[in-house]
C-alpha cells in the first residue's frame, strides 16, 4: 500500500504551489498524495493535477502598496489567524488523523506543520523563503523577514532550502518550463504586479523602439514567452528568477519594498552574473542600464557563493520518497531547528575550498 503524504504550502504568490505541482507530477505514482492548501492557489493546483483531494487552510498574506509591503495593513488582515492559531491547528490535527496521513512535506506554511508535529508525524520542510535564515541583517525588514521565516519553517526532521543560490538543493522547475527549448528573439518579457503596473508601463514608454510582452494577462503563453525572450524584467520572486536562469535569460529584478527575501534574491542574482538588481525609485535608469548591457550578460560569478541554475526536481522527488520510507519505518527521528550557526559552518567550508583552489 502506498504511503499517504500530505503537501501544505503558503498562499502568497504561485511559487509555493508551482513547486508542489512539479513534484506531484512525478511523485503520485509512488505516493498517495493529499493537499492542505489555501483557496487562493487551488485553481492552479486543479488545472495542473486534476481533481485531487484538497483541504482548504488559512494563509497569511502581504498587503501591497506602491510596489512594497504595507506592514500595518498586513498585520491587521492577518491578526485573526494569530488569535485563532491554536484552534486552527487543532482542527487540522484532527483532519490529518482522519485522513491517515503518514508524513507531511511543508512549503513555508505554519498551521499544518504544527498540527503534524502534534501528531508526531514526520515533517520535511522544503521551501525557498527560509533562505533568509542564512543571512544576517539589522534592517527592519531583514529582522522581520527572518522572524517570519523562523515561524514558517518550524522544527522538523529535515529542512531543505531549494534555491538557485546557497541552498541544500537547487530549484524545482515546472514541467511547462522544462519542456521548452530556449531561443533568443527580439523582445523582452515583463512581469509586473498590479500595484506597480502603472509605473512600469510609464517607464517602458521611454523605449519606443523595443518590444515588451507584458504579463500577467488572460491571453498569451507565459512559459513560451519566457523561453523565447531576449531578457526578463520582473519583481525578484524566486520561482520566476529560477525559471529564467534555467532558460539562460538575463534578468532585471525589482524587489518589492519591504520584502527582504526579494532583496536577497536580487542581490544574489547580480552576484551570479546573470542580471541586475534594480531599484523601483530609479526604474528608468536601471532599465536603460539593463537594456544597454543585455548582450554582455552573463558576466562572471562571485566564487564565494554557490549557484545552481539546473533543475533539481528529480533529485528532490527521490529524496522525498527516501525520507518518507525511512521516517515511517519506525519512530521518526528527532526534530531539528536550522540556525545561523549552520550557515557559518557552510560559509566557512565554501570559502576554505575556494581559497585552497587558488
Amino acid at each position: 500500500m502506498k504511503k499517504r503524504v500530505a503537501f501544505s504550502c503558503a498562499g502568497e504568490g504561485f511559487g509555493h504551489i508551482a513547486r508542489i505541482v512539479a513534484l506531484s507530477e512525478k511523485l503520485r505514482e509512488e505516493l498517495d498524495l493529499v493537499y492542505f492548501v489555501p483557496e487562493s492557489v487551488q485553481g492552479f493546483l486543479f488545472s495542473h493535477l486534476g481533481d485531487v483531494p484538497v483541504v482548504t487552510i488559512p494563509s497569511f498574506r502581504f498587503v501591497l502598496k506602491d510596489h512594497g509591503v504595507d506592514y500595518f495593513e498586513t498585520s491587521r488582515v492577518n491578526a485573526n489567524h494569530i488569535l485563532h492559531f491554536k484552534r486552527i491547528t487543532g482542527q487540522l490535527k484532527n483532519q490529518l488523523a482522519e485522513m491517515r496521513v503518514d508524513a507531511l512535506v511543508c512549503d513555508f506554511e505554519p498551521f499544518v506543520s504544527r498540527a503534524a508535529a502534534g501528531l508526531g508525524l514526520p515533517l520535511l520542510n522544503l521551501n525557498h523563503p527560509g533562505i533568509v535564515l542564512k543571512t544576517l541583517s539589522l534592517s527592519f525588514d531583514g529582522m522581520v523577514s527572518r522572524g517570519v521565516a523562523r515561524f514558517m519553517t518550524p522544527r522538523a526532521q529535515e529542512t531543505l532550502f531549494c534555491s538557485f543560490f546557497n541552498g541544500e538543493v537547487g530549484p524545482i522547475i515546472r514541467r511547462e518550463i522544462r519542456e521548452k527549448t530556449p531561443t533568443r528573439e527580439d523582445f523582452f518579457l515583463v512581469y509586473t504586479k498590479k500595484d506597480s503596473r502603472v509605473k512600469m508601463m510609464e517607464a517602458l514608454k521611454n523605449f519606443p523602439d523595443l518590444r515588451f510582452d507584458v504579463y500577467p494577462r488572460p491571453e498569451g503563453d507565459f512559459a513560451d514567452a519566457l523561453s523565447r525572450c531576449k531578457g526578463v524584467i520582473a519583481p525578484a520572486g524566486h520561482q520566476l528568477l529560477s525559471e529564467a536562469l534555467y532558460l539562460g535569460k538575463p534578468v532585471l529584478a525589482f524587489p518589492q519594498k519591504g520584502q527582504y527575501e526579494q532583496k536577497v534574491n536580487a542581490r544574489m542574482l547580480e552576484k551570479s552574473g546573470y542580471g541586475i538588481h534594480g531599484r523601483f525609485y530609479r526604474m528608468k535608469k536601471d532599465l536603460s542600464r539593463f537594456l544597454e548591457r543585455i548582450d554582455e550578460l552573463p558576466t562572471g560569478q562571485n566564487r564565494f557563493e554557490r549557484f545552481k541554475f539546473t533543475d533539481d526536481t528529480d533529485y528532490i522527488v527521490n529524496y522525498i520518497i527516501d525520507f518518507v520510507n525511512a521516517q515511517t519505518a519506525g519512530e521518526p527521528t528527532k526534530l531539528y531547528q536550522y540556525t545561523y550557526l549552520d550557515t557559518i559552518q557552510e560559509k566557512y567550508d565554501l570559502i576554505s575550498r575556494e581559497l585552497l583552489r587558488g
